[in-house]
């Protein structure tokens, strides 16, 4: 029996509406009633989760910013990991291969992106969490938890090589969805932070399961004892991880129709 289940939120946990859908919150609130903890760990900020927490109407931890920050279940920053002030600086005044790119930060109390980008607040209608559009590259640099670039796929493999060439040594890249590019101090990532939050409830990585659909759930989905790629997920990480199990769709559930099937073997819900 799995003592943990993790879960990423866009494109796993959550549908295209960016919802948990009534079925997978029936699931989850079952499953935890039933003993078996329950982790989010997303790319997204702690601010924009927490709304998500409260609908589920369940006290758990929260891994957000791709592992630079981790919440516990009383809302307490427990871990923070920030990029290097000098690091960041540079990657700001970084010449970017389309003008279009969009750049954004994630400080440990706010959201700031350096365009207007309303389309893409479709992401959190639920949650209401919004950007402050500013000048990033004046914008302090000492407390930046990540850096993410929103645009087309192939403008950001570009950003990403020379990323990789420039601080491929001291950042941690990966791509949370086909349009955005994540950037985090080097060694963070969700599979450290799950790997820490599991050794201090003495939970082994093995008696956990998780869930995910890009590559900044690598880590996280290769540690565990049972990691599933979502059947939506990014080509790259299925690539990447051909021998793990699959999960359904996003759109259909997949994740509650995973644990159902998996969890009444075990005669648990």
């Amino acid at each position: 029996m799995y003592k943990v289940v993790i879960s990423d939120l866009d494109g796993t946990l959550l549908n295209t509406q960016h919802q948990v859908s009534p079925r997978t919150r029936k699931t989850l609130r079952k499953m935890v009633e039933l003993g078996t903890k329950f982790v989010v760990a997303t790319g997204r900020h702690h601010i924009d989760v927490k709304a998500i927490r409260d609908a589920l109407g369940l006290e758990i931890y929260l891994v957000t910013s791709n592992g630079a920050v981790v919440t516990d279940k009383q809302d307490q920053i427990i871990y923070n990991r920030t990029i290097p002030e000098d690091i960041a600086q540079l990657i700001s005044e970084l010449p970017l291969p389309d003008p279009e790119i969009a750049v954004n930060v994630y400080t440990p109390d706010a959201w700031y992106s350096n365009k207007e980008m309303p389309e893409y607040l479709e992401y959190h209608k639920e949650t209401g969490f919004s950007y402050i559009h500013t000048d990033l590259v004046t914008l302090d640099k000492s407390s930046i938890n990540k850096f993410f670039f929103i645009a087309e796929h192939e403008s950001l493999l570009e950003l990403e090589n020379t990323l990789l060439e420039k601080f491929g040594e001291t950042l941690s890249i990966a791509f949370s969805l086909p349009d955005c590019l994540e950037v985090m101090a080097f060694g963070v990532n969700k599979g450290a932070a799950i790997t820490s939050i599991l050794e201090q409830n003495n939970v082994p990585l093995d008696a956990a399961i998780a869930f995910g659909d890009g590559m900044n759930d690598y880590e996280m989905l290769s540690i565990v004892g049972h990691g599933v790629v979502m059947g939506n997920a990014h080509d790259r990480l299925k690539m990447a991880l051909p021998d793990l199990p699959r999960a359904g769709i996003n759109d259909e559930d997949g994740v509650a129709e995973y644990l159902h099937r998996l969890l009444m073997e075990d005669a648990v819900i």
